[in-house]
């Protein structure tokens, strides 16, 4: 008797554990169909090869268009890293009042963006980033101790991730999000999470500036507050910007978020 109690045991555990590997198994799936319908969504291409705009080579069968501003007797360059669903020409008005700040200003699309070819994932468009930064540094003479990196949204993973591995001189997120699964998903157990930036802020050597509106309906404000309680403090400046949501940041506080900009980057 007390063997066929064990093995009745033993039969439910198994049992339960069978259903918990297929629930894991379907939270895993759907959590991978969320992520690809939302994490990489290009749009057709707003420009058209023009000045300013070249096609770099980062592996052997894909080309990236790269933005490449340079202003006289800058030392600085901002690479900066749009968001999703926009590509160079989207944000032609940021890198161009770049400019006007006194830095250089460097840019590129996504696998798949604006006219680079290819299909994005979290993987190569960090490899990209850094392609395209050794690119710079070879070819268009730009200082890596001199690189502040700017991400807005989505960008802000690929910024985050370039300051920690490569070092910087600055780093600025822009409604930036905790992670993927963190902003779409209340599955944070699961494996598979992209773009970890609750993971990576707190590895940070550089000055670090975070920018968000308390309104923002697509990145929620408190992620933005958790970022900054997760990077070392003595490193961390902070703009909450009132009554703003998620895109209408620059277009409705232009004045201030650029005047903020030109502080931080006056302090670098």
């Amino acid at each position: 008797m007390a063997f066929e109690r064990d093995r009745e045991r033993r039969g439910g555990l198994n049992t339960i554990l069978v259903l918990v590997s297929v629930c894991v198994l379907f939270f895993y799936l759907f959590a991978n169909v969320v992520v690809k319908q939302n994490l990489f969504v290009p749009g057709p291409a707003s420009y058209e090869l023009e000045e300013g705009i070249r096609m770099v080579q980062v592996d052997d069968e894909v080309e990236v268009a790269v933005f490449w501003g340079a202003t006289p007797g800058a030392k600085k360059t901002v690479f900066y890293f749009h968001g999703n669903a926009e590509d160079i020409g989207d944000v032609a008005f940021i890198l161009n009042s770049y400019r006007l700040q006194g830095v250089n200003v460097l840019c590129f699309d996504y696998r798949g963006y604006g006219l680079s070819g290819g299909t994005a994932t979290e993987r190569n468009s960090i490899a990209d980033a850094n392609a395209v930064l050794d690119y710079a540094i070879s070819n268009l003479g730009v200082d890596p101790d001199q690189v502040v990196f700017h991400g807005r949204s989505l960008g802000g993973g690929l910024a985050a991730d370039l300051a920690v591995e490569r070092g910087a001189a600055g780093l600025i997120l822009e409604s930036t999000f905790l992670s993927v699964y963190r902003l779409y998903l209340p599955m944070e157990w699961l494996p598979g999470d992209k773009f970890t930036n609750y993971k990576k802020v707190s590895d940070l050597e550089c000055p670090t500036f975070i920018l968000h509106g308390r309104e923002d309906q697509v990145v929620p404000f408190q992620q933005g507050e958790t970022l900054a309680e997760l990077v070392p403090g003595e490193l961390l400046k902070v703009h909450w910007f009132d009554g703003v949501g998620h895109n209408d940041l620059v277009h409705r506080e232009g004045s201030t978020y650029w005047a903020a900009i030109r502080a931080f980057l006056a302090e670098l």
